[in-house]
């Protein structure tokens, strides 16, 4: 199959976000709503904020529709993906699928947007806009209670290009875009869509999307060279800024023992990175020269902690020689940087951390006074979004300080726990064994102990965990009136193969490989080897099928050949309640 995401246009994913929260009380198959408490709402960068949690850069806010899903399980700060000046199909053949794998850590191969820069503009244009309307039409916020933040890497002349420079000025005021425009257009043509959306809401959507940026720069990256990119992101973009650091600050030394202590002795690696890396007796002066560059410019100057930790390959976990960990075995890391810094600046440095953050540690790093706060990991296991409303409502419970007061005995007691916790250590449970045969087409395993209602929400007893892992919502579940289980359709065009499905489907094989797939077209449909369907005429359910190596052009309406009734079945009711689907 093509690991080409397609982007869906932004009438259709209005109409989808509708159509499947009236049917269901859903949207893209988050099953609860967060609905923020506007006495919790904090500032930082100048604007409001009613949470500081939300997805990290990565594959949860690549597209609109990941942005959409974390917003309505309750993210409020959102890490948009990194772009660079490598982009589109050159950046995704030098990733090598499939790219994630988090059973325990978690391990991934990609780092940057597949998408076209110009191409990830749109996606988090389009996911600002819904997410503006959804707050009020659903009633989960304020419309001017999250953030966006860029992601951009990673060198100057990179950043200093045509195409990222656009990019940064695009996403500080989209108002001149064609996106931005169309997206407008769209919300006020169709207004009467919504019951609590009015044309002046839609008219007061701001334009100005991002005025903070997070530069995450390579390993190896010079001191000078981040020094001048942070320079020039304050004083030519003016923009609040944040540089991502890496775990190697901490010697090679530290975190072979941390590694081997807390029972990751397998894990491989050298000191390579340690000496490449930038120093941390050349980090803390570089630090307070740019704290005093931004002082200057009036902004907001903090690190970001961490990037994730660069690893050997040596067990198959991905294709390829190297990976990059994160998860829970980062945490004590990253905390162990942010402990380090924070006593080294007296608690005076502005800090946002990701690295193996969860819903049993989000209070103990927001207590620190370190936030926003944001994930990916957690978010790739089964549950997938549900944790996020579980750190957004652990979140709201803490008493929030004010941003860039980091207490340094909380975060250094919290550091030297990290090193002993269980919580962190390697889970030496086996996995529960996998039924040697792939999913099936129709009709995956039931799920264990579920009440015989037949509520949509209890995934009506499915695992559904293929669903709940995709960050990009590819698997969708799909209720069909003659069947009592929930029948799971792939969406391909929503899907670049990251594989993270594989790892918690109790069958052999892959759900992105196994299970029937809807495609965009023809084209899609001979890119790929998967058994599914495309839609050639919606209104005469004129379909062609592929069942293994035959493929066929039949009415959906009328099984025959290799298109039996089940299929018929899942087939129609895909064309008449979920057009949405249908690109």
């Amino acid at each position: 199959m093509s690991d080409i995401m397609k982007s869906i246009p932004f009438g259709q994913l209005m109409e989808w976000v509708l159509e499947e929260h009236k049917k269901t009380g859903q949207i893209f198959g988050i099953q609860k709503a967060y609905v923020a408490d506007p006495a919790k709402t904090v500032e930082i960068f100048g604007r409001k904020l009613e949470n500081p949690a939300g997805p990290a850069a990565g594959p949860h806010t690549q597209l609109a529709q990941n942005l959409v899903a974390a917003y309505y399980a309750g993210a409020r700060f959102f890490e948009l993906k990194t772009v660079q000046k490598m982009d589109g199909p050159e950046l995704s053949a030098c990733i090598p699928k499939p790219c994630i794998v988090a059973e325990d850590e978690a391990y991934n191969c990609e780092w940057s947007t597949e998408l076209y820069v110009p191409q990830a503009m749109e996606e988090y244009i389009k996911g600002w806009m819904i997410l503006h309307v959804i707050a009020k039409e659903f009633g989960l916020g304020s419309p001017d209670g999250f953030q966006f933040n860029m992601s951009c890497g990673y060198n100057l002349e990179g950043i200093q290009d045509k195409k990222i420079d656009d990019f940064i000025e695009g996403m500080k005021d989209a108002g001149d875009t064609a996106i931005f425009k169309e997206c407008r257009e769209w919300l006020l043509k169709h207004v009467d869509l919504f019951e609590h959306v009015t044309r002046e809401d839609i008219e007061a959507i701001p334009s100005e999307i991002c005025n903070s940026i997070t530069l995450s720069t390579m390993h190896g990256c010079p001191p000078q060279e981040i020094e001048n990119i942070v320079t020039y992101l304050l004083k030519e973009k003016h923009i609040h800024t944040y540089v991502k650091c890496n775990p190697t600050l901490l010697g090679y030394e530290f975190v072979r023992k941390a590694m081997d202590d807390l029972g990751y002795d397998y894990m491989a690696f050298t000191d390579f990175h340690f000496k490449d890396d930038l120093q941390y007796e050349d980090a803390v002066p570089m630090l307070k020269r740019l704290m005093d560059v931004a002082a200057q410019e009036g902004l907001s100057f903090g690190v970001k902690l961490t990037n994730t930790f660069p690893v050997d390959i040596k067990r198959q976990e991905l294709p390829g020689e190297e990976m990059y960990m994160s998860g829970k075995a980062l945490f004590p890391l990253s905390i162990s940087v942010a402990a380090r810094l924070a006593e080294s600046f007296d608690g005076k440095l502005p800090m946002s951390f990701s690295g193996g953050v969860d819903q049993k540690n989000i209070d103990q790093i927001v207590d620190c006074g370190i936030w926003p706060v944001t994930v990916a990991t957690v978010l790739l296991k089964p549950g997938g979004y549900k944790w996020m409303t579980r750190i957004a409502e652990k979140t709201a419970a803490c008493q929030i300080g004010k941003s860039g007061e980091v207490h340094v005995e909380r975060v250094t007691k919290l550091a030297a726990d990290a090193l002993e916790n269980a919580n962190y250590q390697k889970n030496s449970k086996k996995a529960g064994k996998r039924k040697e045969e792939k999913s099936p087409l129709l009709d995956c395993l039931r799920k264990e102990d579920v009440s015989e209602r037949k509520e949509f929400t209890v995934h009506k007893r499915v695992c559904g965990n293929c669903a709940d892992v995709c960050p990009n919502r590819a698997n969708v579940l799909i209720e069909v009136p003659e069947m009592e289980l929930l029948q799971i359709i792939h969406v391909d065009y929503m899907c670049n193969e990251c594989g993270n499905c594989r790892s918690f489907c109790q069958y052999a094989g892959a759900p992105y490989k196994d299970k029937f797939t809807l495609f965009a077209n023809e084209e899609d449909m001979k890119d790929s080897i998967n058994n599914g369907f495309t839609v050639l005429d919606a209104k005469n359910k004129e379909i062609k099928i592929r069942i293994g190596e035959k493929e066929e052009v039949v009415r959906a309406d009328q099984p025959s050949g290799i298109l039996n009734k089940g299929l018929s079945q899942l087939i129609c009711t895909v064309i008449d309640q979920y057009a949405y689907l249908l690109m």
